[in-house]
């Protein structure tokens, strides 16, 4: 398949791209090109006219981009809308206009608040009320409003610290590792990349209607359930780290 890959060269697209590569075509829109090699478009995730000219061709759509990491409250906050919400209506708006039928959106178990500290099986009306959990929030409702609008099928996936297998046990997405664990002191291990892949390879072949999905890499605290996952997907966690 044809893969337009928005995001492609951000934290989480980096962490999928080498494995979908390897069985597809990848098609890179971003504002910069990414490591892994591939097909790149330049282009801004909120330009319609440009995901107009990229979704072209293309047999699915895989949003993964995310604003950038500004500490300036109105620029933050732009941004994070922009990219959030503004840019996932665009691109599903491209995608329904050029007749791609089916798109996979990432998300964030973010969009939850107070995470280490309950348990959650994912049917849970979102609660977060930070600038990022409030804004991915309003990125899957417009999922769902693109398929009951325009018919097509997006499945949903709310990643829990995606990291690269080599970083596991931490989680790098600053630069720094980050190890979490929950308040009695259990580890709370984060998604291996090549778990995530997995999970997103499995998504692009889930089309029916709009579905919510938990992708949690953790086997330890258990606090997530993936059972729907696990169930529909035909997913789950088998990352073994090197003995």
């Amino acid at each position: 398949m044809r893969i337009l890959l928005i995001g492609g060269a951000g934290y989480v697209g980096a962490l999928l791209l080498p494995y979908l590569t390897r069985r597809h075509e990848v098609v890179v829109f971003d504002r910069k090109p990414p490591d892994t090699p591939a097909e790149h478009i330049v282009g801004d995730a909120t330009d319609l006219s440009a995901l107009r000219g990229a979704m072209k061709g293309a047999d699915v759509l895989i949003h993964c981009a995310m604003g950038a990491d500004d500490l300036d409250p109105a620029v933050g906050a732009a941004q994070a809308y922009d990219v959030n919400v503004k840019s996932v209506h665009l691109a599903l708006l491209a995608a329904h206009e050029n007749g791609v039928p089916h798109a996979v959106h990432i998300s964030s178990l973010s969009v939850y608040r107070d995470l280490l500290d309950r348990t959650l099986s994912g049917e849970e009306p979102p609660d977060a009320t930070d600038l990022y959990g409030l804004t991915k929030q309003l990125g899957e409702q417009v999922c769902h409003a693109a398929a009951r609008e325009w018919g097509l099928t997006v499945t949903i996936l709310r990643l829990t610290w995606p990291t690269a297998d080599a970083d596991w046990p931490a989680w790098t997405r600053w630069g720094e590792p980050i190890v979490h664990h929950t308040s009695d002191g259990v580890l709370v291990e984060p998604t291996a990349a090549s778990d995530l892949a997995a999970a997103v390879l499995s998504a692009m072949d889930y089309r029916s209607g709009c579905e919510t999905f938990l992708v949690s890499g953790d086997t330890s605290a258990r606090r997530w359930s993936i059972d729907k996952a696990r169930r529909l997907l035909g997913w789950e966690p088998k990352f073994e780290p090197p003995a």
